[in-house]
């Protein structure tokens, strides 16, 4: 299973290099490009302690995973987006 999740470019901080979400079958890989370096982070689906999501009423939602004991955010998806994610990586999370 391989699924890619973009943030949109309209959403704050977005606009030239928006973050990604790769859903891949071992692990979630997590990109935040930018201009002169960018940041990638892989955290294996048994690592994953927690995922919450922030939903305002109007906007773009944020996604965080809480692994090793730290908070990784992203911001820039829709509801059902984030809604989506969160929903495969528990499903991975139960098949692991």
């Amino acid at each position: 299973m391989y699924s890619r999740f973009t943030s949109s470019r309209i959403s704050r901080d977005n606009a030239l290099f928006p973050p990604q979400i790769i859903l891949e079958d071992n692990c979630v890989t997590i990109k935040c490009p930018g201009l002169f370096s960018g940041r990638s982070t892989a955290i294996a689906y048994e690592n994953i302690s927690h995922i919450s999501i922030l939903t305002p009423l109007v906007g773009f939602s944020t996604i965080s995973f809480f692994a090793y004991g730290e908070e990784v955010c992203i911001h820039g998806f829709t509801k059902s987006e984030a809604h989506e994610i969160k929903r495969i990586v528990t499903r991975m999370q139960v098949k692991q």
